[in-house]
């Protein structure tokens, strides 16, 4: 199924709605500005026509950007990208998983965003006065279009990706390896476990000194890390499942729905049956 995709949205994205690409594969390429981003376990920094790519259950998120830092960010579920990605071997699938990040030409990046843009703004959808039969045929032939555009893009960054020598990653010190540890463990355990000690006692370290690393490595407390991945979870049930509120609070290992509820309300602003009914009605505007 064919989703509707935005341009990035920079403040989103340090907010960590898109940190962790569960099921999802997806790139970011930037346009302008510098960022010092955390894609996997390692770190990079990236500037104009670095081109990045991440695989399901990657972390992805801006730890330090520029005032101008901007660029487009595709992604969509894995059986949407199965097409282009089986016939690759998989060594190579492995290399774009180890090796995400590529300087590309701005003729490569040209072609991209043309593309982009052509899905983007791929015609209004069928006028509601034509008959039944012909406004069902227009939407599967606009259906398909978005499709085939969505594979050519998927192809051209492949090609830019491999035609392109890697950028290495950033050295890592000792407090970058604590990070990096630290937000594997927040992926793996946060249904479980949600308390700054639970973090620090992994590690053998005080909680007082191990968030002092946490903030100074990352700009955030380890506090704000388990709550912005418990909440990526969160959202990723409300938008992309049938299971009810109450199946999720139990998911991720709340008490009840109420606390859930007043957790994810402190968190987003909005109670989770109204953020699942705003999507509902953004997904029904875009289509």
């Amino acid at each position: 199924m064919l989703s509707y995709k935005r341009p990035l949205d920079i403040d989103e994205l340090n907010a960590n709605h898109y940190m962790v690409s569960v099921h999802k594969y997806g790139f970011f390429l930037c346009r302008t500005g510098t960022a010092r981003i955390l894609l996997g376990s390692s770190t990079y920094q990236i500037s104009r026509n670095c081109l990045c790519i991440y695989t399901p259950n990657t972390f992805f998120q801006i730890l330090e950007k520029s005032p101008d830092l901007q660029g487009i960010l595709e992604e969509d579920d894995v059986e949407t990208y199965y097409p282009v990605v089986s016939p690759i071997d998989i060594r190579q699938r492995l290399q774009v998983r180890n090796s995400p990040c590529v300087e590309i030409s701005e003729t490569q990046a040209g072609e991209m965003l043309r593309l982009y843009d052509m899905i983007r703004r791929n015609g209004p959808s069928a006028k509601e006065d034509l008959p039944d039969m012909h406004r069902k045929f227009a939407e599967k032939v606009r259906a398909d279009c978005l499709r085939h555009l969505r594979y050519a893009l998927c192809l051209k960054v492949l090609e830019a990706y491999f035609s392109n020598t890697p950028v290495e990653a950033m050295p890592q010190n000792k407090d970058d390896a604590i990070l990096g540890r630290f937000l594997v463990s927040v992926y793996e355990n946060c249904h479980r476990q949600r308390t700054v000690q639970y973090y620090a006692d992994e590690q053998h370290l005080s909680p007082y000194y191990f968030s002092s690393i946490i903030r100074e490595r990352s700009g955030k407390s380890a506090l704000q890390w388990i709550s912005n991945v418990t909440m990526t979870f969160a959202r990723q049930y409300l938008e992309c499942s049938e299971m009810s509120i109450k199946e999720i609070a139990d998911r991720l290992n709340f008490p009840d729905q109420s606390t859930f509820g007043r957790y994810f309300k402190h968190h987003e602003g909005c109670s989770p049956s109204e953020f699942r009914e705003k999507r509902l009605q953004n997904c029904d505007t875009n289509h």
